[in-house]
């Protein structure tokens, strides 16, 4: 029994790594659009494994992103932007999660505007997702 477990595994492990190895990384973009305001936007994202550092973002500069594999167990990554003059408006969401099977090039783009965060998977059109919180 141990034996054939163990053979199972191998299989399964080989053949996870010859897919890896051919699949896109995933990516996160995060633009500000705070057209109004023009004010800064703060960026920080944070995985089970990683944590991204806090990235500041002025008005239409070019987005932050970053691009990874997901892992055998659920990848998701969590960030928190803010704005406003103080940074005093703030929203933390899950910018992306994978699921029970690896998934390979998905591209989720957030965009922060005055009036909230929009989302956008795969280049479809932009949603409005989230409004500001203030502290």
């Amino acid at each position: 029994m141990k034996l054939a477990f163990i053979f199972l595994y191998l299989i399964f492990s080989l053949n996870v790594e010859s897919n890896v190895e051919k699949c896109h990384k995933n990516m996160v973009a995060i633009q500000n659009n705070l057209a109004l305001s023009r004010s800064i936007l703060k960026v920080h994202c944070v995985s089970k494994d990683d944590d991204l550092g806090d990235h500041f973002l002025r008005f239409q500069d070019v987005a932050y992103n970053f691009s990874f594999h997901d892992s055998l167990l659920i990848t998701r990554f969590k960030c928190t932007l803010w704005k406003g003059a103080n940074l005093e408006y703030h929203q933390n969401f899950t910018a992306y999660q994978g699921g029970a099977y690896l998934k390979c090039g998905k591209f989720n783009s957030w965009d922060a505007r005055d009036d909230g965060i929009y989302f956008s998977r795969n280049r479809e059109p932009m949603k409005l997702m989230y409004i500001w919180d203030k502290y």
